[in-house]
């Protein structure tokens, strides 16, 4: 392949990166309100409705409690989806200092390697297992920063990321209408 042309394509993907990272931080910030203001309004209706009709009973309380949390679960989702999407603006900057990481580590692995010998047969097979498991658990810190950007774009939590949205935006009206019978009562 000739030079230019992998030159072209390399600006084409940094450029729709931009891109990606620029879309994401414009959702960033308007989930971000959104999240805050859906729950802060449910939570107030909330309080509102305890303080007008306070539970008599215990009994009253799990379904106060039970509204409660299905008040605040949209803006618990989107925090979530949210939480995915500030790692994804911060991928450009990990995939910097990423691969200072991985030589740090797979010299620390040479390192161990040489130092021990390995045994023959099952037992040779056994103790291979555990370095596999040492390695795998030793190697979670370089890869866990990737892990919420893969479950921030997974199709299912993007669905319930926009349902989320979507009872929120309804909730907010509702908490308000809410509100406003509960001080006209």
């Amino acid at each position: 392949m000739r030079p230019d042309v992998t030159s072209t394509r390399s600006e084409r993907a940094a450029a729709a990166l931009r891109r990606v990272l620029d879309i994401t931080a414009r959702v960033v910030r308007g989930l971000s309100v959104l999240a805050k203001v859906a729950a802060a309004s449910g939570a107030i209706a909330w309080i509102a409705w305890l303080i007008d009709a306070p539970p008599a009973e215990a009994d009253e309380w799990v379904p106060r409690l039970v509204v409660l949390a299905i008040a605040l679960a949209p803006p618990a989702i989107l925090f979530l989806f949210l939480a995915g999407l500030r790692e994804l603006l911060e991928l450009p900057d990990r995939a910097r200092a990423l691969p200072a990481d991985v030589r740090a580590r797979a010299a620390e692995l040479r390192e161990r390697s040489a130092a021990s010998a390995e045994p023959r047969g099952l037992l040779g097979a056994v103790v291979a297992l555990f370095r596999l498991g040492r390695l795998v658990l030793g190697s979670r810190e370089v890869l866990t920063p990737y892990a919420a950007v893969t479950a921030a774009l997974r199709p299912a939590i993007l669905f319930a990321a926009l349902l989320a949205a979507v009872a929120a935006v309804v909730e907010i009206p509702v908490a308000a209408i809410a509100l406003l019978l509960l001080l006209l009562t």
